[in-house]
Formats: C-alpha cells, sequence, structure tokens
C-alpha cells in the first residue's frame, strides 16, 4: 500500500463520525434492551493511534524506503517496522534470506522513526487541511 493511499485513508477515518448509541440498562428477564442510535450526535473516529509501517530494503549498504518491484529484486533482505506517533515500535517482521546485524537493524529502527515522524507530521498536515475544508 502506498503512502497515499494511507494518507486518504486516515484523513476519510479521521473525518468519520460515529453516532452516539444508548442502551437502556433496566430491562425485564427475556426482553431486549431498548437501544438509540443518534442521528444528530456524533464522535469522531480517533486516529491518533494509529501506526504506521515504515518498509525498510536493504540493498548492499544502503536502505531503501518503499523499494520497488525492481529494487526488491536486488536485496539481501527488508523490514517492515509499525510505529505509532509516540515512536514507539508496534510490531516488526523481516524479509530475506539474509541475516541482519543487531547494529544494523538499531540502524534501520532509527531510520524508520525518522521516515514515520516526518509522515504523520505530513498526514496531520493533510488532515487539517481537509478539516478546514470541509468547515468553510
Amino acid at each position: 500500500m502506498d503512502d497515499l493511499t494511507i494518507m486518504d485513508d486516515l484523513t476519510a477515518l479521521s473525518n468519520t463520525g460515529i453516532p452516539k448509541v444508548l442502551i437502556a440498562a433496566a430491562v425485564a428477564d427475556g426482553e431486549q434492551p431498548e437501544v438509540d442510535v443518534s442521528d444528530e450526535e456524533f464522535q469522531q473516529f480517533d486516529t491518533s493511534a494509529v501506526p504506521v509501517i515504515v518498509m525498510l530494503t536493504k540493498v548492499g549498504m544502503h536502505y531503501i524506503v518503499d523499494a520497488t518491484t525492481e529494487e526488491e529484486s536486488h536485496m539481501s533482505s527488508a523490514i517492515s517496522i509499525s510505529i505509532n506517533k509516540k515512536g514507539h515500535i508496534c510490531g516488526m517482521t523481516k524479509r530475506g534470506a539474509a541475516g541482519l546485524d543487531p547494529s544494523v537493524i538499531h540502524d534501520m529502527i532509527s531510520v524508520a522513526k525518522h521516515v514515520s515522524e516526518e509522515f504523520m507530521n505530513k498526514l496531520d498536515s493533510e488532515i487539517a487541511a481537509a478539516e478546514a475544508a470541509e468547515n468553510e
């Protein structure tokens, strides 16, 4: 999935309204509770905790972010790192037959954190712009 698709998806989710739902607490045995779905009150979907995935491909001594299929054909290995807005790693997977030295993994994580921070800042700007355009 490319960066623009992810941006579009997260922007759409950030503008998604979830209707307020009230469920009656007290019901008699065997009866279904009363459910009221509001047509007027909505809660905004919170995308602040959604992580982004940075894919780094190692070709020789270099790392390529979001490598093309041709670039991947020359890889020795690759990792995908899921990082949230706080810079915490949420998950990581490795591909390729070659092993990675722990120092290389640490370096790739550092690069992924930098890339994810830039991406999230750009994403926040896109979301703010979409919200501003919607309010005009």
